[in-house]
């Protein structure tokens, strides 16, 4: 049989109105009380009825998350960031995963709004917008990753990414690199879409010359398979971008394979700084995007709407930044050009412990 609230006040020897408080902290209760009521929790092995508590309070104490894929090496970070945010304010986190897949997404937009959680912060900019339009529908706040407009039941997080892409191509042109090309995730992905498009005109700004573009999907082999292309070219690249770290790694390790010395003859820069970019031989230069602070601020976001009376959501923008690392320096011609020790101060900045700094 189910133990009741009623069953531990009796054990108690208090109301059950004092069981309540206890449970839910919602009154200051007599220390030697409060150790009592505790007790008979433990002793009784109750645990609260949140159904209940939710038919009368039309919502629960939990907040969603929905993302792409767990796997992806970008998105941990960020989950943790946003589950201790929610927990620092007493809510529970209900994560959902779309694996790119639209039943996915459906299913877990259906688990939101039928448990009734206070608002979804949606991490991921590839959730049809009709899947948005039914949480909206329900009176469920949502914060989408890069929606277009922020309104009644809807906030917007976007990243800034020219913040950090505009200096890595810099970094490229500064040490000479006339020859680029990029290898970028898939198009029809919202966020991998406008990379691409601001690498190409950063590119372009700078006089370089795109000498070839090569979509993959974002994993480590399809760098490598990208690399492969590039470096079997006549007219080969000196320089590759990278959609994300793992094509970069990807791309670092199918050049390596090859012979290709990164960065004497080769550099490579990814996007995200996923924790292993600063560990792998060489180190990788990347546009860093701050996970922990998405987290943050996606939360912060939602709760601020879940809080105020219009329901209206707020924005918030991300910037990047980029991280010089030892897999880009100059361009093998340039660097033949400067002598060791110069005055210019290139053959310092080739040196991957050196060239190992933050650019904001």
């Amino acid at each position: 049989m189910a133990v009741l609230m009623i069953d531990v006040a009796k054990r108690a020897g208090v109301s059950v109105t004092t069981v309540s408080h206890v449970m839910n902290q919602t009154r200051d209760i007599a220390p030697a009380t409060r150790a009592r009521v505790i007790k008979a929790i433990q002793d009784l092995h109750y645990y609260k009825n949140n159904s209940a508590r939710l038919l009368v309070r039309g919502h629960s104490d939990t907040i969603g998350l929905i993302i792409s894929d767990i796997e992806n090496p970008f998105l941990p970070e960020l989950v943790k960031s946003f589950e201790r945010a929610a927990t620092a304010a007493g809510l529970e986190l209900l994560l959902g995963m779309t694996n790119y897949e639209q039943k996915k997404a459906e299913a877990a937009i259906r688990r939101m709004i039928e448990c009734r959680v206070r608002g979804v912060a949606v991490m991921t900019s590839q959730l049809d917008g009709e899947l948005i339009d039914r949480m909206v529908q329900a009176e469920l706040p949502v914060v989408m990753l890069d929606s277009p407009r922020a309104g009644r039941f809807r906030g917007s997080l976007s990243i800034d990414y020219s913040a950090g892409v505009v200096p890595a191509v810099d970094h490229l042109h500064r040490h000479g690199h006339t020859e680029v090309a990029i290898i970028h995730g898939p198009l029809q992905v919202v966020s991998a879409s406008r990379y691409f498009e601001l690498l190409r005109e950063s590119i372009a700004a700078c006089g370089m010359k795109l000498i070839k573009t090569i979509e993959g999907d974002g994993g480590a082999e399809s760098g490598a398979h990208g690399a492969q292309v590039l470096l079997s070219m006549k007219r080969r690249p000196t320089a590759i971008l990278c959609g994300n770290d793992l094509t970069a790694i990807g791309t670092l390790g199918m050049a390596t394979r090859l012979g290709r010395s990164v960065p004497g003859d080769l550099s490579i820069i990814g996007c995200d700084d996923i924790a292993m970019a600063g560990y792998i031989q060489p180190s990788l230069s990347t546009v860093r995007i701050p996970r922990d602070t998405m987290g943050q601020e996606a939360f912060r976001l939602l709760d601020k709407m879940v809080a105020s009376k219009s329901r209206r959501g707020g924005e918030a923008v991300i910037a990047t930044s980029f991280i010089a690392r030892g897999s880009s320096g100059a361009a093998p011609k340039f660097r033949r050009r400067t002598r060791p020790g110069s005055a210019s101060g290139l053959s310092l900045l080739t040196n991957p412990a050196a060239s190992a700094r933050r650019v904001k």
